[in-house]
This record gives C-alpha cells, sequence and structure tokens, in this order.
C-alpha cells in the first residue's frame, strides 16, 4: 500500500512539472497546484461515505485518476489564458466567463462519454468486474469532482490569479520551451495540411499499423491476475500413500533447515501431516508443507519468481523415490476458484479406473510440454485397502443383505456414534467400535461378526472374500460426476499460451463418449475475464457512443470519433509485448482509459472545427487545420498527464505495484499511440467522411 501511495505522490509531482512547463507561467501553475489537492480531497470524503478502505485497488484508482482529474481544468485554464492574451483590454471577469462557455460543452461531453466507459463495471457481473469495482468507482468519483472544480474552483482562482497578469511570467527555460511550442505547432500545421492532402496513404500506413497489431496481439501471452514480488513461496511434499507422518517430517526438517540458513529467507512455517484448504485443515500423514517469507524486495537481488526457480533445482537432491517436492509461490488469498495450481486440467466421468487412465495419458502429454512443471494428479490409485467380495447366494441363504454387511463393517471399523455423554455444557460421542489392536490383519476383518435377519450372527468369512486390493485416497465430484484434475505450474511464459497448448494436445487424445474435461482455477478465470471484458467493452462504446450522439445531436461524428478506438489499443499490444508483460485482468482498466482519451480528444477537435465551420464559414480542410493548431496545446497536455501518471506504476520501483504494472505499461503504450492517431488520422478521418457546406 505505501508503495502505491508513494507511485501516486510521485506521478502527482511529474503532473505539476509538466504543467509548469507546457503552460510557461508560475501563475497558471499554481492555479493547476491548487486544484488537485481539491479535487483529491474531495474525492476522499466521497470514499468515506461510500466505506472504501486505502487499499492496492482504491490506490491504484487515486494513481490513475491524478493524470485524469486536471485534464477539465488544463482545457479550461489554457483556453482561458488564451483568450487572456488576445483581449487583454477586456476585464479578466469576462475573459475567464466567455472562455467557460466556449469549452464548457466540449468538457462536459468528454466527461460524461468518460463516465459512460467506466458504468458497464457497475452492471457486468463477474469475479472481473467485483475485484476493480473500487478502483473504477474512484476513477468515475474524481472525473465528477473534477469536471465541477474545472467549471467553478478553476475559473476562480485564474481570475485571481491572472487578475493583474498582462504579460507570461515566465523564466527563460520556460520562454525557451513556449518558442519551441510555438514552432512545433506551425510545423505541425504544415504536415498536417500535407497529409490531409494525402489522406489514403495515411490510412493506409494506420491500416498496416492495424495488421501488425493484430499479428502481436496473437502472440502476446494471457494472465488471470499478475503475481505480486512479496517474497511468499510455499514448497509442497507429497511421499508415496502410507508412509508415516514421522517420514513427512523428516523431509521437511531437512528443508527447513536449509531455508534458515537462508539469508533471503526472513520466516519459515512447517506443517507436517496435513493439507489446508481455505479454513480447514485435513489430516494426511504423506502431505506437509513449509512456509517461506522472503526479506523485503528492496533487501534481496532475486524476485520471487527466480528464487524459486533456484529453490527447485537445489530441492532435488532431497526427492526420494515416489515422492514429489513441488515449489510454487503462495496464491493470492481470499479467491478460491484460483485452484491449487496455475493450471487445472478437470477430467470428468462415469468410472473411477477409466477416468485415472486418462489422467495418466494427459500428465504425460503435459510433461512433454516446456515451460510446465509441479505436475501431479488429484487422484491417488495407491492407496492400500481390503476389499470385500461378497458372496450374495450364501449371504441370502443366511440371510445377511449386502446393505446390512456394509452397515456391520462401518460400524466394527470406522465406529458409529450410540449415544452422548454430558459434561456440564458439553457433549461426547459415545462411539461403539472393535479396538485398533484388536484388527491388524486381513484374518481379523474375516473373523469380524455380522448380524443376520433370523436374530443370529455369521462371520465375514462365511460369506464373503477380503483380499488385498488399492484403491483411490479420495474421490472427487463436481456437479455429481467423478472427476480427476491434472494440476501443474507455469516456470516460463503465460498460462494462456500454456493452456492453449494443453488444450490442443489433450483433444488429440479423443476421449471416449461420457468422458469430457475444461480447465479449472486461474484458466477458467481467465475465460471468465475474457467474456466480462468483451461485455464491459461492448457496453462501454454502446454507452459512449450514446452520449456522443446526445452531444453532436447526430450519428456520424460519434461514430468517427469511435472508429479510432481500435488504432490505438495497438500500442497496448506493443508495449506489452515488449516489456514482457501479459495480457490480464487489470489491462482492462488501461483499455478504458485509452479509449476515454481517445473520445475526449476526438471532442476536442471535432467539436471546434464544427464551430469555426458554422461561424467563420471556412472550408472543412481549413477548419480542421485551424482547429487542430489550436486544440493541440490542451490535446498534447491532457494525453501527456494521463500518460505521465503511470509512469511511477509502469516502473514499479516499490513493493506493490506488480499487480498494477500491465494496466500502467498497457496504458502508456496506447496512450503514446493515441497521440499520434488524433493529431494526425483523426483529422484525416473528419476531412474524409465531411461534405463542404455551401
Amino acid at each position: 500500500v505505501r508503495g502505491v501511495r508513494n507511485a501516486g505522490l510521485q506521478a502527482a509531482l511529474l503532473l505539476v512539472l509538466l504543467i509548469f512547463l507546457f503552460l510557461g507561467s508560475w501563475r497558471q501553475s499554481l492555479v493547476m497546484i491548487v486544484t488537485l489537492p481539491v479535487t483529491i480531497l474531495i474525492n476522499f470524503g466521497l470514499m468515506t461515505l461510500l466505506g472504501f478502505s486505502l487499499n492496492i485497488f482504491s490506490l491504484g484508482g487515486l494513481v490513475i485518476a491524478v493524470g485524469v482529474v486536471l485534464d477539465t481544468s488544463i482545457v479550461v485554464l489554457e483556453n482561458i489564458a488564451r483568450l487572456r492574451k488576445e483581449r487583454e483590454t477586456d476585464p479578466i471577469e469576462r475573459v475567464c466567463v466567455d472562455a467557460v462557455d466556449e469549452v464548457g460543452p466540449a468538457v462536459m461531453a468528454s466527461t460524461v462519454s468518460y463516465l459512460a466507459l467506466f458504468v458497464p463495471f457497475l452492471l457486468v457481473p463477474g469475479l472481473t468486474s467485483l475485484l476493480f469495482r473500487q478502483l473504477v468507482l474512484v476513477i468515475a468519483g474524481i472525473v465528477v469532482i473534477s469536471l465541477f472544480v474545472a467549471l467553478t474552483v478553476t475559473p476562480l482562482l485564474a481570475r485571481t490569479v491572472l487578475k493583474k497578469h498582462k504579460a507570461a511570467d515566465s523564466t527563460e527555460g520556460v520562454s525557451c520551451f513556449e518558442n519551441l511550442f510555438r514552432a512545433a505547432t506551425t510545423s505541425y500545421g504544415s504536415i498536417l495540411h500535407t497529409m490531409l492532402q494525402h489522406r489514403w496513404a495515411v490510412f493506409l500506413l494506420f491500416a498496416l499499423t492495424l495488421a501488425a497489431g493484430l499479428f502481436v496481439f496473437k502472440k502476446t501471452g494471457r494472465e488471470f491476475l499478475p503475481m505480486m514480488d512479496d517474497g511468499r513461496v510455499i514448497v509442497k511434499v507429497r511421499l508415496p500413500t502410507g508412509a508415516a507422518v514421522g517420514e513427512t517430517e523428516k523431509l521437511l526438517r531437512l528443508i527447513e533447515d536449509k531455508a534458515k540458513k537462508d539469508p533471503l529467507v526472513k520466516s519459515a512455517f512447517t506443517m507436517a501431516g496435513g493439507r489446508v484448504w481455505g479454513l480447514v485443515t485435513y489430516e494426511v500423514a504423506n502431505e506437509g508443507q513449509v512456509d517461506l517469507q522472503l526479506v523485503p524486495r528492496s533487501k534481496r537481488p532475486l524476485s520471487t519468481k527466480k528464487y524459486i526457480a533456484r529453490l527447485r533445482k537445489e530441492l532435488k537432491k532431497y526427492k526420494k523415490k515416489g515422492s514429489k517436492i513441488m515449489v510454487r509461490q503462495m496464491r493470492i488469498k481470499g479467491i478460491r476458484k484460483m485452484g491449487r495450481a496455475d493450471i487445472e486440467l478437470e477430467i470428468s466421468g462415469p468410472k473411477t479406473e477409466k477416468l485415472f487412465e486418462l489422467a495418466k495419458k494427459s500428465e504425460k502429454a503435459l510433461r512433454q510440454i516446456p515451460g510446465l512443471t509441479n505436475i501431479h494428479l488429484s487422484l491417488d490409485l495407491t492407496k492400500p485397502e481390503y476389499q470385500v467380495i461378497l458372496d450374495r447366494e450364501k449371504a441370502a441363504e443366511l440371510g445377511v443383505t449386502a446393505r446390512g454387511v456394509a452397515t456391520g463393517l462401518r460400524t466394527l471399523v470406522g465406529g458409529s456414534v450410540a449415544s452422548r455423554f454430558r459434561e456440564g455444557e458439553e457433549l461426547y460421542d459415545i462411539r461403539v467400535i472393535v479396538p485398533e489392536e484388536r484388527i491388524v490383519s486381513r484374518k481379523d476383518v474375516e473373523e469380524l461378526i455380522l448380524p443376520t435377519k433370523r436374530n443370529s450372527h455369521v462371520r465375514l468369512r462365511d460369506i464373503a472374500r477380503v483380499v488385498e486390493a488399492v484403491g483411490p485416497v479420495e474421490i472427487i465430484r463436481e456437479k455429481q460426476v467423478k472427476q480427476v484434475i491434472v494440476r501443474c505450474d507455469v516456470a516460463k511464459g503465460s498460462i494462456g499460451k500454456a493452456v492453449d497448448l494443453i488444450n490442443e494436445r489433450v483433444k488429440a487424445m479423443n476421449f471416449p463418449p461420457g468422458y469430457e474435461f475444461e480447465f479449472g482455477g486461474k484458466a477458467q478465470m481467465m475465460g471468465d475475464m475474457g467474456g466480462t471484458i468483451f461485455g464491459i467493452i461492448a457496453f462501454a462504446v454502446l454507452f459512449s457512443f450514446i452520449a456522443l450522439v446526445v452531444q453532436f445531436n447526430n450519428m456520424r461524428l460519434p461514430a468517427l470519433i469511435l472508429t479510432l478506438v481500435p488504432v490505438t489499443l495497438v500500442g497496448m499490444v506493443f508495449a506489452l509485448k515488449t516489456s514482457g508483460l501479459f495480457l490480464g485482468a487489470t489491462v482492462g482498466i488501461a483499455l478504458l482509459v485509452v479509449i476515454a482519451a481517445a473520445v475526449n480528444d476526438g471532442v476536442l477537435l471535432i467539436t471546434f472545427a464544427e464551430e469555426l465551420r458554422d461561424t467563420k464559414n471556412l472550408s472543412v480542410i481549413e477548419a480542421t487545420i485551424q482547429a487542430a493548431k489550436i486544440r493541440l496545446r490542451p490535446r498534447v497536455m491532457t494525453t501527456l498527464t494521463t500518460l505521465v501518471s503511470f509512469i511511477p506504476l509502469a516502473l514499479n520501483i516499490e513493493e506493490g505495484a506488480d499487480m498494477l504494472q500491465p494496466m500502467a505499461v498497457a496504458a502508456i503504450g496506447g496512450l503514446s499511440l493515441e497521440i499520434v492517431v488524433a493529431l494526425f488520422l483523426m483529422p484525416c478521418l473528419y476531412v474524409a467522411t465531411t461534405r463542404e457546406t455551401n
């Protein structure tokens, strides 16, 4: 939490520096410096009313919102400053009112469109929307607050600060930047004019970019949630069935002693003879685990993932015949559906023996896939047991039913509660059972006495055979159907690519009728996430389209703005592929931020171009170039401020940002390409689809 909080503070600092650089005046920068904390503090009050806590997701929403919070204020302040320079003799009050009137409809439209993009998170069900609800609501709250601040507090502060101000208060360095930006604006106008004349070549170039993005998208890895570099490691030990708990503890002691000598290990906890699942601990003599907590990330040279890879190699020497030592990072607590491993292949069908056979074949297929580790089955058919084979004819002659045999043996061997003993307020079961020392061999089982319907008794050997055999340790059922799970972890690559390879190999096995497989755990959650994200995007685009149609009073311009969205998303794919990160649930937030930026820039350009055509009777190309040049500064500033706010999270300097790093990297890539699309492709598409008016 502290790491994400510091990322927010760093983002705010970068934001202030960027604003000062662009505005070129400490007076105007002061307006932004006051506006930022006012908006954030009001949002803290809103979070308190909603009962939100400070956690990674809510703070992540604040970090994202830091870049968005000043977008509307920047547009308003920049327009006030521009009109102030053009109308120096007019009262500052009149300039502020006219500036807000000029850009007010545009910023309101862009804000409503922005909110429309995030509303689906409250409507679409699923774990993904549930996880990011606080993050999304924090962003939505800040966007609404920032709109009111931009239309009220910002003009008020601008009036106060700029009242006696005639010329720009700037240092030499800032003046150089101002001159540089003016030259860049002039050059931009010339380049845009040339591109508008050859706009079909521009369309072809961006079409090739989109095609390249689709190709890279297929090669990009996928995951559900990024693992945190929190140093939580678990070493799971499983000995052959029937091993005594003492043998299990002996092996665990060796691992624990090794861990205690490692300076990177802060603490170790060992449990022998048991398995933890949720809040329940099961007694299993041949299983155990060692939980390791590494020192903080800043104090160790290895990431948790690299430490696990090293430890996995070092523990190979402790492995005995028939035993398994599996090293993995502890899963995120609180999400039970994530399962016990990265990938869980669930094979279901009617017969246990056939399930086990298919599972063994699947396990063999998984071992041939590089990058997979900790491969094991949930079903163990090696548990030694006695099986009673009933001679039904003899049993019928002696007046014994199969149900009677089963009930009698269950009582004698497993015991049955006959009554309860009360002591104070406590009740203790009185269990009828044959003493353990009386059943130590097969012969003892055969000598067990069972009642008959004729009020007599027979020995088990008179009506059945007792044979030594092996059977399953446990039988798992899902929706009343028997199931065997093949589990594995991904040591190299992404879970998404591993799932694709496993799916391909297992499908080639051609399961018999009545037997099928599906993926559980993280793989299942990835599939659910894909459907949830698709639903969110579909609703987001629909709601944004409706908001823009109401604003423009036609369907052509909103469709034009939203047509450019797929091209901007290519930048996200390129950024993730270049950085080696994967597509996951958090990237969905970045996707909406990039779409919002594209919509915002489209509204700022097209509304002003339409206004110039109506008021000054300019041609489409002239109005587009003039609008693009005048709105260049606010469009670049709003996009860059949003982009800059993601930089601390993308660098992942401190602990806690691992989960949000893919989101930040994807947002930076998408926003970088969005600037290019907004500056060049959007004007070309607007000119190509707009008719000249007489």
